[in-house]
């Protein structure tokens, strides 16, 4: 049985290989995608760049988290999946209640010997 399972295993894994290789080697042909070539910067002009990268990754953060702040104000607070999940659960909820209390309400007759008023 593990033989079975290594084997298995091994085949899936070449197979994903083989398919991550092939389209690899289909986007390079195709010249979709190039690789890029390693630029080697020199310590300085590294953390001069990093430094104005940093700077201006701050302000953009800050713009965006302002906006964002008045489009919340706007609109207001929705979110479609959370509303939905909880539409859905209320849902069971009142359905497994009616159901319960139908099974229960049939017991006790059939305990109690109460009859309907049908007779």
């Amino acid at each position: 049985m593990k033989k079975l399972v290594v084997r298995i295993s091994v085949i899936g894994l070449l197979l994903l290989l083989g398919a991550l290789f092939g389209v690899q080697q289909m986007n390079e042909q195709l010249g979709i995608s190039q690789p890029e070539p390693l630029v080697v910067l020199s310590q300085q002009k590294e953390k001069q760049i990093q430094s104005n990268k940093g700077n201006a990754l701050v302000q953009k953060q800050q713009n965006e988290l302002v906006q964002k702040k008045q489009t919340v104000e706007e609109v207001g607070r929705f979110n479609f999946f959370s509303d939905m999940g909880n539409a859905i659960a209320d849902g069971m909820n009142y359905g497994s209640r009616a159901v319960l209390s139908q099974i229960m309400s049939f017991v006790d007759n059939v305990l109690n010997g109460e009859k309907t008023n049908a007779e």
